[in-house]
């Protein structure tokens, strides 16, 4: 009898953990609150997401039946999130930060509404933070310059406004940072041209303001990697800007990189025949402010 009690025993034991490790409680607390906050029942594939629609998790809940949803194979933690072109509307939860071990936050082509949660900053395994085309408002959030591990950042063609926050220059893994046809004001961070490395940076078709830093002309970028047309970035060129000249005379022409702003001189200009060039020691800082000489130094 005793020996039978314990059998049983075993065997709820192995169930219940197969259980909780396909359905860890943080994981679906946090898919729960996505699906209420996205509309999930108007989802084009909601697919398995009617666990999360219990009051709390069911003996034979496993996340890894819902549509976009991956959970490491060892741990049974939620490892992606891919839900593009679904038909989400509405904004993301602040409980995105339960998914502690979240890589892939991947929704382009939704309908996706308000601030980006500053509690993102708590995914810290998180490699692509993607929602392109979707219509995300309010600040990018500081706290994503504690994502270490970030790879992608792509906000394309949302409605993201105020000032890039200087924080994006912690960001020593990215590989791009994509925020072309948003509302962002301000001026570029000198932190995204001293990050000391090769990476894709889209800024173009927003609202940015002040001059080209002259930290760009030592940074890696060429005509494959950067973009900041369609601006109103304004001033002269400082002589530091013609290191970038040879990196941006590409395979089908010269690329112009800050085209329709309201520079000086287009860049060709400047880089071929040397107008729009700042004077080394006036600079092009108005205002009476001491310039930095042999920098550039403008607002």
């Amino acid at each position: 009898m005793r020996l039978v009690i314990l059998q049983i025993t075993v065997l709820f034991i192995i169930n219940s953990t197969t259980v909780f490790s396909q359905c860890h409680i943080d994981d679906w607390t946090a898919l729960k609150a996505l699906y209420q906050s996205t509309n999930g029942d108007d989802w084009d594939d909601n697919t398995g997401w009617e666990q999360v629609k219990e009051e709390n998790p069911t003996s034979s809940c496993d996340l890894d039946l819902l549509e976009g949803v991956d959970l490491n194979e060892y741990s049974g933690r939620v490892v992606n999130i891919r839900l593009s072109n679904n038909n989400l509307s509405g904004s993301l939860p602040n409980e995105l930060a339960l998914l502690t071990e979240l890589e892939i936050l991947s929704m382009p082509f939704n309908l996706i509404t308000g601030n980006i949660p500053n509690s993102i900053g708590s995914c810290g395994k998180l490699r692509r933070f993607g929602f392109d085309f979707n219509q995300l408002t309010g600040p990018i959030p500081k706290e994503i310059g504690n994502l270490s591990n970030l790879v992608w950042f792509d906000l394309l063609d949302n409605r993201v406004s105020g000032e890039i926050p200087n924080e994006l220059g912690n960001l020593i893994n990215i590989d791009r940072i994509q925020l072309s046809g948003n509302q962002l004001t301000g001026e570029i961070p000198i932190e995204l041209a001293t990050m000391g490395f090769r990476y894709v940076l889209r800024l173009d078709a927003n609202q940015l303001t002040g001059c080209i830093p002259p930290e760009f002309g030592d940074a890696f970028f060429d005509w494959m990697t950067l973009n900041l047309n369609d601006n109103n970035l304004s001033g002269c060129y400082d002589a530091n800007l013609l290191k970038m000249c040879d990196a941006f005379d590409g395979n089908y022409g010269f690329a112009d990189p800050f085209s329709l702003n309201n520079l000086e001189a287009t860049f060709y200009d400047f880089c071929f025949e040397g107008k729009g060039i700042c004077d080394t020691i006036m600079g092009c800082r108005p205002n009476g402010v001491s310039p930095l000489v042999g920098s550039f130094n403008c607002d």
